[in-house]
């Protein structure tokens, strides 16, 4: 390039220069984060260190901040995503055990959506498998189906059950619905129980129950979506979607 080009575009040099400033400075505050994750896996001493209501109620506040600074919300949960994965990976050894149907690539994108690219990804052709290696990682994660239809691998988180201590804990896609998500990630961790869905498994229950929203069927045991968790008795408690993000 020649030096009257370079001089005729004195506001881009400056542009770009301030761009390199920025990145250097985001850069920065990603190593800080970092280090900060690496303090909570101290702090935390063996506890569970994934906390996907947590994740997805400081995704939504931040995805609403966006809304005010013309930064596409989309952008801001994908890069969030990366950081809480990277942040997961520098805490622990938690990994992901996923059954999804339909497209490989799809499903893998689906998945880095919600939990970046920094977490081990392992795939298994039924859900009961991918179900079973999470159940046996003491870190672990299960991607499956949402409950419905044929999909009925959540009878085995219901008491009685073969794994009555993992919970459904978070929806996939985590940005841009309200209706029934296309997968859910299943997990040995606590329930934040807050404004959300509440997932209730109960035997023989013929008439309904009252204000709830029958999501799945299986034999005598049925699945209700609840909204009040006064509503419901603890030990029938599932899982717990947070609200969803809207883009």
């Amino acid at each position: 390039m020649s030096n009257h080009s370079k001089s005729a575009n004195p506001d881009l040099e400056r542009v770009r220069r301030e761009i390199d400033r920025v990145d250097r400075a985001m850069l920065d505050l990603i190593a800080e984060r970092l280090a900060l994750s690496s303090d909570v896996r101290k702090a935390k001493a063996g506890a569970k260190l994934w906390r996907p209501s947590r994740e997805d109620s400081h995704v939504s506040d931040l995805v609403e901040m966006a809304q005010n600074t013309g930064t596409p919300p989309a952008l801001v949960s994908r890069i969030w995503a990366e950081l809480m994965s990277a942040s997961i990976s520098v805490q622990g050894s938690t990994r992901l055990h996923f059954a999804l149907e339909g497209d490989t690539r799809a499903n893998l994108s689906l998945i880095r959506d919600r939990f970046g690219g920094s977490l081990p990804v392992l795939s298994y052709p039924t859900s009961s498998a991918a179900l079973a290696a999470a159940y046996a990682d003491a870190e672990g994660i299960a991607v499956v189906p949402a409950p419905g239809g044929m999909n009925n691998w959540w009878t085995s988180l219901a008491p009685g059950g073969a794994m009555p201590d993992f919970k459904i804990v978070a929806s996939l896609p985590r940005i841009g619905t309200d209706g029934w998500p296309q997968a859910v990630a299943v997990a040995a961790i606590d329930l934040d129980l807050a404004e959300g869905r509440i997932l209730c498994a109960v035997r023989g229950q013929k008439g309904g129950m009252a204000d709830g929203l029958l999501r799945a069927e299986s034999g005598d045991l049925r699945l209700y979506e609840m909204s009040d968790v006064e509503a419901v008795e603890s030990d029938s408690i599932i899982g717990y979607l947070p609200p969803p993000v809207f883009l």
